[in-house]
């Protein structure tokens, strides 16, 4: 069949992304010609790209930005409405969803066989529209949403149609879109005698559960089920935190083809990079070196309080990460002899300095930045112990981290290779934490100013913002692989006088820096890998939630009826498989228990 698309791109940022490629070559299987057609500019490597890979026959470059129908309505004044009545179905898309999910090739192909004159994939119901303040509402009838509808030849060749298409104007209010164009082509068709039909007919659906109407951008499950093959962008915002959309993500990974890390690239700068959803596909499963070369320069800070483990953290370096310039910090002139001897004759030891005991791993780190700011790859480790707690705790959480990213050091010198978005690799939840209990919101809340002073006080050329969480992906321990660029500003800051003498309190200065290592890199346009090694079961994380529910209890907060009255909480809390990818999930009802009992009280 000879069927034309009209595919209407927009980025605010100018680009085109990996998943609009991927969206076209299946679609190119689809349709026999596309015209692509961009709303903001395109350069012309991204040009080049869509005719090196032939995804599409037609091309226009519109000099201004109002709305999707102007832009279809002057793609087809490009090709002339009479030449439009030669193609068995004319079919306009955006670039505003993830997909196909599905094959699309045969759904097309059944929804072309069905009854009906024009198709899309869903619909809005009925509702009132507020114009503004000063109006009264309008009532819009059900219509088919617009991000994909499809005309079949009775449609095409009928004069309405090109009435319609020929009287539509560069409109720029999406509301005023919406009322005279959107939610109106529905129902001028249907008027006309025209047959509609639907993938997924949202009017026979319940709203229970709903925050909205709009199934397209708040129930991503129910267009699974529906069997919706484009998913829209804007759903995978609003329902960021939803506790069924990491299982969304893994289902679609089990029974289609859709490779979600496109999913999960986009959305880490339409939205934010730490979403529940997204950290399995931000995970290296380390254990092997497929294509490594070892060109890069490589530059090691290694902060050497506990001296007994120097030769331990060095041998290590030695066996797994290959060439290398190592940078020693350490507290005491003591220490830095002691150091100095045992290292006699070792040619990459740039320096060994002495920082003293302010400041632990963190401000030696942020003192000899400027010279880790030379490599390729950096490195930032100390000699962990963890004296507050029972030996094998410390000992384990090392153990992890050297397994994590340490031993596999090569694996990930290639993740940065081939991946030149990854600014910052991170170790996973040490196993103490994945069969304990991560930071409780409680504490997490005391160290919200800290962050944010930092955060702004840090230089970015473009500020994303940081939002203040109930918890944050970090390096527990704060060893990381990382692109010197990537933290430079946040490494650059002055914070000494800021640090408090040892002991340190829980919610110290230190603490926030910890917290923001991810974020800066993504302020700083990269992203970030989580190093796995370690396969925990996820009865693990189950025991989770009621060891934080202790120790709230511990800490004098009386839960006992609320937890037994609360059904609908005490289901959702047990719904926790594993600490890493749920603790985000899990500390927001662990807020809700405190403000609600708060409240009651």
């Amino acid at each position: 069949m000879n069927n034309l698309l009209f595919y209407v791109h927009f980025s605010r940022e100018n680009q085109l992304n990996p998943h609009i490629i991927y969206q076209l070559e299946k679609l190119k299987t689809v349709f026999s010609e596309v015209f692509f057609i961009s709303n903001s500019p395109l350069t012309s490597d991204d040009k080049r790209l869509l005719e090196d890979k032939k995804l599409f026959t037609y091309f226009l470059q519109r000099d201004h930005v109002d709305n999707d129908f102007s832009a279809w309505a002057d793609g087809m004044r490009e090709i002339g409405f009479e030449n439009l009545k030669k193609y068995d179905s004319v079919t306009l898309m955006n670039d505003s969803s993830f997909g196909p999910i599905f094959n699309f090739h045969s759904l097309f192909k059944e929804m072309n066989s069905k009854e009906g004159d024009f198709w899309g994939l869903t619909n809005m119901r009925a509702q009132e529209l507020e114009l503004s303040e000063n109006q009264e509402k309008v009532l819009l009838p059900d219509y088919i949403q617009t991000h994909f509808i499809s005309f079949k030849k009775k449609v095409i060749l009928s004069t309405a149609f090109e009435k319609f298409w020929s009287n539509v104007q560069p409109l720029t209010e999406p509301k005023e879109v919406l009322m005279n164009y959107e939610a109106r082509l529905t129902t001028y068709f249907k008027e006309l005698g025209f047959k509609a039909s639907l993938v997924f007919d949202t009017r026979k659906e319940s709203l229970k559960e709903m925050t909205a109407e709009d199934f397209s951008r708040f129930n991503l499950s129910a267009n699974l089920e529906h069997g919706v093959p484009f998913l829209k962008v804007e759903a995978f915002a609003i329902g960021a935190l939803n506790s069924t959309l990491p299982t969304t993500i893994e289902y679609i990974k089990q029974v289609t083809s859709y490779p979600t890390h496109l999913i999960v690239d986009y959305m880490t700068w339409f939205d934010y990079p730490d979403r529940p959803y997204m950290l399995n596909d931000k995970m290296i499963q380390v254990g092997g070196v497929k294509k490594y070369e070892n060109d890069v320069k490589i530059g090691i800070h290694l902060h050497v309080f506990y001296k007994d483990l120097l030769k331990h953290f060095v041998n290590l370096f030695d066996q797994y990460v290959g060439s290398y310039d190592l940078y020693i910090t350490t507290d005491t002139d003591e220490s830095k002899s002691i150091i100095e001897n045992a290292l006699i004759g070792k040619v990459n030891v740039k320096s060994v300095l002495v920082i003293g005991k302010v400041g632990r791993d963190v401000l030696p780190w942020m003192k000899i930045h400027k010279q880790l700011s030379k490599y390729d790859i950096a490195g930032h480790f100390h000699t962990k112990k963890s004296q507050e707690n029972l030996w094998i705790v410390g000992e384990s959480w090392r153990t992890d981290i050297e397994k994590q990213l340490i031993e596999p050091a090569k694996q990930i010198f290639e993740e940065f290779q081939t991946n030149p978005h990854v600014g910052l690799v991170i170790p996973d939840v040490p196993a103490y934490y994945q069969s304990n209990f991560g930071p409780l919101l409680t504490d997490e809340e005391k160290l919200w100013n800290h962050m944010a002073d930092l955060w702004t006080s840090t230089d970015f050329v473009s500020d994303k913002g940081l939002r203040k969480q109930d918890s944050y992906v970090m390096s527990f321990g704060t060893m990381v692989w990382y692109r010197p660029d990537a933290l430079d500003n946040l490494l650059s800051l002055e914070i000494g006088e800021k640090i408090p003498q040892e002991p340190l309190p829980n919610n110290s200065i230190l603490h926030a820096f910890e917290r923001l290592l991810v974020y800066v890199a993504w302020g700083n346009n990269y992203d970030f890998r989580i190093a796995h090694s370690v396969s925990y079961n996820g009865f693990w994380g189950n025991s989770s939630p009621s060891l934080a529910l202790r120790q709230l209890l511990r800490d004098g907060e009386d839960l006992t009826n609320l937890i037994v009255k609360d059904e609908t909480l005490k289901v959702n809390l047990w719904k926790a498989l594993r600490l890493r990818d749920i603790i985000a999930l899990f500390l927001a009802k662990m807020k809700y228990i405190i403000q609600t009992k708060r409240h009651k009280d």
